[in-house]
């Protein structure tokens, strides 16, 4: 089925709805799905410097990580 079909099949259908239960939870997942994040600059730059950063092996593995915390939990 085609998104144009598929599209005017679920209109006629909603339109038929009567319960209005159904219709709140299908207005709840349209408007789950409409959310749209906009990212500054500033966090798209550091977006594409942690991609780098990860493609050259420089990160910290969850084992590593925990290792560190345990450190860090213990000097306080």
């Amino acid at each position: 089925m085609t998104t144009i079909a598929l599209r005017k099949y679920l209109v006629s259908k909603i339109n038929l709805l009567e319960d209005d239960l159904i219709l709140e939870k299908i207005k709840k997942i349209i408007e789950k799905k409409e959310k749209v994040y906009e990212l500054s600059e500033e966090q798209l730059k550091s977006i594409e410097i942690s991609e780098k950063q990860i493609l050259m092996g420089e990160y910290f593995d969850q084992e590593q990580m925990d290792e560190k915390f345990e450190q860090w939990s213990k000097r306080k």
